[in-house]
């Protein structure tokens, strides 16, 4: 079994190699089979799987071109009647296994102390598998190879953005969020963008170093150097863009910082780790907005209804 060195230096050469072969492995890849989810999922329990096993996944989904981003272990897809095919390989993922120990405080009381120990295991996508549950998801021909998008509807993007009440000023010839006390974003008009993705993906990037907060209001309470920031925020967006329906943007903003994203990674295995839970937990606050103001509605209806 490895320890916890080799399993983050495992998963950081992978993601190194990803990136210099030119591979983001936190954009999402998308194709024109429409996907019922979209960040990955598990398929037995529905939950999105978060922090750094999406990129793992979105990794191994844009390299076996997999359109469907459902996924399961061997006995999770048994469970549900599907067989995981002979020959298929599982793609490595982590989750954290509760441990407990005892411990003494300085006055010589003993408690149990938890702590948590990555484990690894392996996830199979729903292209990996045959039965019934398999068959509804199998992938549609491509038009002669061509790759389209259907209209990007906005609606989820702009309803999230209003949510939040950030203080939002464009007319800028630049993007930034301008830290407390003035704790707000400044951006470009909308139409100097080439498209609304790469307007989308900009302004989300923003909206994840606004979700950092300050001493006056903690928000998330993230803390760290300038460069994790940016990475945090970077997969933040990506995260974002994916679960309010958005193809990513351009992608040439982001070369510029490849060469960078290799250096942290090589120098320090834990980085990526921080990095994705981070941004996970950006993209969970933000997102919370819109979900707070569904819950309210589904209050009101349902108040309506028995009145």
């Amino acid at each position: 079994m490895l320890n916890q060195n080799e399993i983050r230096e495992s998963i950081t050469n992978r993601i190194v190699a990803a990136l210099k072969q030119g591979k983001i492995p936190w954009r999402k890849p998308w194709s024109e089979v429409p996907d019922p989810v979209r960040l990955p999922t598990n398929y037995k329990t529905s939950r999105a799987f978060s922090g750094i096993n999406v990129p793992l996944l979105w990794l191994a989904q844009n390299e076996k071109n997999y359109p469907i981003s459902y996924w399961a272990t061997f006995n999770q897809w048994k469970s549900v009647g599907a067989n995981v095919k002979k020959g298929e390989k599982g793609t490595v993922i982590l989750f954290y296994k509760a441990m407990k120990k005892a411990v003494k405080d300085d006055d010589g009381t003993e408690r149990q102390e938890t702590y948590f120990v990555a484990r690894t295991h392996h996830s199979f996508n729903v292209a990996q598998v045959e039965g019934e549950v398999a068959e509804q998801f199998k992938a549609k021909p491509s038009n002669d190879g061509i790759e389209t998008f259907p209209a990007v509807d906005r609606t989820e993007f702009d309803r999230l953005v209003a949510a939040t009440g950030a203080d939002i000023r464009y007319g800028y010839d630049r993007a930034a969020y301008v830290r407390p006390p003035s704790d707000h974003i400044v951006m470009p008009d909308e139409n100097q963008f080439g498209c609304f993705p790469a307007f989308a993906e900009t302004l989300l990037h923003e909206m994840a170093h606004f979700s950092e907060g300050s001493e006056a209001e903690k928000r998330t309470g993230w803390t760290g150097t300038y460069a994790e920031g940016e990475l945090r925020a970077e997969m933040a967006s990506c995260f974002l863009m994916a679960a309010l329906g958005i193809p990513g943007g351009d992608l040439t903003n982001h070369a510029a910082y490849v060469q960078s994203w290799i250096r942290a990674l090589e120098n320090d295995p834990k980085h990526i780790f921080k990095a994705s839970s981070a941004a996970s937990k950006a993209a969970d606050y933000l997102l919370g907005f819109v979900r707070q103001e569904e819950g309210a509605v589904e209050a009101e209806e349902d108040a309506a209804v028995t009145a």
